[in-house]
């Protein structure tokens, strides 16, 4: 729906080094129970997990779930698709459901630092996060240079990267972030060490027209139920 099914499926370890992804960790699939809960964004009606049951998933399970997966409901193997892409860093310790998202997990810096040194990894680089998602998010730092260090730990750090300055392009209110954007520069041997650099957005921004209804679609990081899902796709169908 947002374009990212690359994203889903084209998820790389740099140079042994690196690990990236669009949102970030995932947990070891299981099979959860179909109950009379709250919907998630498949339109699926699950049974909650419980914090204490999630474990943190390997990369042999995501290399095994991202070889044929397109457009995944988030259930059993299918879930560490969900977590890549929609998952978030916290700074309380823990592995836990994403609530707020209705997808995907929260993990804390303990788990940075497990699947750093499991793996022998120096950073963890992701995105997901621009200006918009960090103002609702308490403790962590806001996107104005378009990256932030999230978890700094023994073996590494976690890193978010955003590369799209002034940040969305187009939206309904003038109000914007006049947020920079962000690439990094990862330099071998050891890429422990990335370089960091901003750039701000063309003044004056050249007219373009939108790609997608940006008045009426649905806000990414707002909670997508099925009916607003198909809402969504009859309104384009219409057009």
């Amino acid at each position: 729906m947002y374009g990212f099914e690359k994203e889903v499926l084209t998820k790389y370890v740099i140079s042994g080094r690196v690990y990236t992804a669009h949102g970030g960790l995932f947990r070891s699939p299981v099979v959860p129970k179909r109950t009379r809960g709250k919907k998630n964004r498949r339109g699926l009606l699950l049974e909650p997990e419980e914090p204490s049951s999630l474990k943190l998933g390997t990369l042999d399970e995501l290399m095994q779930a991202r070889t044929s997966v397109l457009d995944p409901p988030w259930e059993g193997s299918n879930l560490i698709p969900g977590d890549v892409l929609w998952s978030d860093p916290s700074l309380t310790p823990g592995l836990s459901p994403n609530e707020q998202r209705c997808i995907g997990l929260l993990w804390g810096p303990d788990y940075t630092e497990e699947f750093l040194k499991k793996y022998q990894l120096k950073l963890i680089i992701r995105s997901h996060e621009g200006s918009d998602a960090r103002e609702k998010r308490a403790g962590l730092a806001g996107m104005d240079l378009g990256y932030t260090i999230d978890h700094d730990v023994e073996s590494g750090n976690l890193i978010t990267i955003f590369s799209a300055p002034d940040y969305p392009q187009f939206q309904a209110t003038r109000e914007r972030y006049r947020n920079k954007g962000a690439y990094i520069i990862l330099q071998a041997p050891d890429f422990s060490g990335p370089q960091f650099r901003s750039f701000e957005a063309v003044t004056p921004r050249p007219k373009a027209n939108p790609y997608y209804d940006f008045e009426n679609v649905i806000d990414s990081d707002d909670e997508m139920d099925k009916s607003a899902m198909d809402s969504n796709e009859e309104q384009a169908a219409s057009h």
